[in-house]
């Protein structure tokens, strides 16, 4: 037996199509490299702690010349990568913040497209256009607010605790 409907055209399925796969596919690489980026954020004072206590060892004690080498490497490698995770999630996640303003947007003018002539005619339609362009600008800001800001800080916060 079959589970969905004989009637299930692909109107019906056209949410579930390859576009929103492919934003989800881009939202969970935004949240591996936001976890990639707060990962090698942590490890730069714990690194740069064993290299100050590697090289702040008495002088009789025996040292390996390689140790404090291989320790400054991963130091600028742990700094790079905090650069780099936090530029590729911006990278991917533009388009999906883009495409979510872009998708209420089109709603709202469509919406203000089917009113009644009667209303636009009695209202300022110029101010409902600079309050639509207020309202993407502000959903856009909450949405990078969220992401490159609070949800960082709780990993963070996660990841020292």
């Amino acid at each position: 037996m079959d589970s969905q409907p004989e009637d299930f055209s692909e109107a019906q399925a056209a949410p579930f199509g390859p576009k929103p796969l492919g934003f989800m596919r881009r939202v969970l690489g935004t949240f591996a490299a936001l976890i990639a980026a707060k990962f090698a954020n942590v490890a730069v004072p714990l690194l740069f702690k064993e290299l100050v206590d590697l090289l702040s060892l008495p002088p009789q004690a025996p040292r390996w010349t390689a140790a404090p080498i291989a320790l400054v490497f991963a130091y600028g490698l742990a700094r790079f990568g905090t650069s780099l995770f936090t530029e590729l999630r911006e990278l991917l996640f533009a388009r999906v913040t883009q495409a979510a303003v872009r998708a209420l947007s089109l709603e709202v003018f469509s919406h203000l497209h089917a009113l009644s002539l009667r209303f636009h005619l009695e209202r300022q339609t110029g101010a409902l256009t600079r309050d639509l362009e207020r309202g993407t600008r502000a959903i856009g800001s909450l949405i990078n607010f969220t992401l490159y800001s609070i949800a960082p800080m709780l990993v963070e916060i996660s990841l020292v605790l």
